[in-house]
């Protein structure tokens, strides 16, 4: 009998949920190099606005943290876990009976159909 503390049980991951991960991931290494040249740019407007350099550099800085984050959340991850899936589906994998090849996550062996 469950107990009310126990948490629900996960549904399954569907292929949806790992194209919508993977959509995620793209669009932020889409940002990435827009958000490094907008962090570059604004340090060199600060120290051409005389600011001076230590001005520059805060604020390139800034821009930089943020690029971080972009750069973090870019990796497309497990919908079930949490671990890092690789870019692009391999060519090979194992196929169902319908021919199509189904996913599997290397940590929690999820599969995505």
């Amino acid at each position: 009998m469950p107990r009310p503390t126990d948490p629900a049980p996960a549904r399954r991951p569907a292929a949806r949920d790992l194209e919508r991960e993977r959509a995620r991931a793209a669009g932020a290494r889409r940002l990435l190099p827009w958000t490094l040249l907008t962090a570059l740019g604004g340090g060199a407007i600060a120290f051409a606005a005389g600011g001076g350099l230590s001005a520059g550099a805060s604020l390139a800085a800034v821009g930089l943290v943020f690029a971080l984050f972009l750069w973090v959340t870019s990796i497309p991850r497990c919908p079930a876990c949490g671990a890092p899936l690789p870019r692009r589906p391999s060519s090979g994998g194992e196929r169902d009976a319908f021919g199509s090849r189904a996913e599997t996550c290397a940590r929690c062996r999820a599969r995505f159909e």
